[in-house]
């Protein structure tokens, strides 16, 4: 990073410059994917394109006037990062097909995975897809609260009353419970799940359950449970009657 003075005074209108931010971070994004830096550096490593821009200009002001303050320039540029990343790993840009604590749920595996992260870090990571993770440490939440960090759980620690549902208004929820069927051998109830919820075999259910087993390490378990479960994709996608 090379710092040099700005030698004016000039005022940007936020909504004009941020294509520009964003495509530089992009343009630094891709180099940094292909040099096969991830994680949690992924994200710091954004910043540095984004000043490029942003501090060419005294402030940033709104059309209302209002100057942008820096954690607004911060959530820029997380958003920006974030929906690079779900586009990659997901291989696909249509994100809106994705509900917003699935993407949450696919982000923190690729960036910590089994680290417990301090709540405020955690948070962060959850705005920018817009998820508020109070919602979610209750009991037979996703995520749990251990002292001040936070933990993603696993399909197998979730509370066993997600298993006695019968409709699942996230993909991570139907997901897990699946994984978890799939381990006991219950066929027909994944099968009764996916058709229920539509998630056939085009659907972004299964687009989900790749990526996690691509971000997953060699040896995980829970790669090794994505990876067993994808195996029977067609057959789950199949109602009964289909499969007569």
């Amino acid at each position: 990073m090379v710092c040099r003075k700005r030698t004016t005074n000039e005022t940007a209108h936020f909504h004009e410059i941020q294509p520009r931010v964003e495509d530089r971070v992009k343009e630094k994004l891709d180099q940094l994917w292909n040099e096969g830096i991830g994680g949690s550096d992924f994200f710091i490593s954004a910043i540095g394109p984004a000043l490029e821009i942003l501090s060419r200009y005294a402030k940033e002001e709104r059309f209302s006037g209002e100057e942008v303050a820096a954690k607004d320039r911060l959530e820029l540029v997380r958003k920006t990062v974030s929906d690079y990343v779900l586009s990659r790993i997901l291989h696909s840009g249509e994100l809106e097909a994705i509900d917003p604590l699935t993407r949450f749920y696919v982000l923190w595996r690729w960036t910590y995975n089994e680290l417990a992260v301090p709540f405020d870090e955690a948070s962060e990571l959850a705005a920018v897809v817009g998820v508020v993770l109070t919602d979610y440490w209750k009991p037979g939440g996703i995520v749990r609260k251990e002292k001040e960090n936070l933990r993603l759980l696993g399909p197998k620690e979730r509370d066993a009353s997600l298993l006695k549902q019968e409709r699942f208004e996230t993909i991570a929820d139907g997901l897990q419970v699946c994984l978890v069927l799939w381990e006991k051998g219950e066929r027909k109830r994944i099968s009764e799940i996916v058709v229920a919820h539509g998630w056939q075999s085009s659907h972004p259910f299964w687009l989900v359950a790749q990526a996690l087993a691509e971000v997953l390490p060699a040896g995980d378990k829970k790669k090794q449970l994505l990876q067993g479960f994808l195996c029977g994709r067609e057959s789950f996608s199949k109602s009964e009657d289909d499969a007569r």
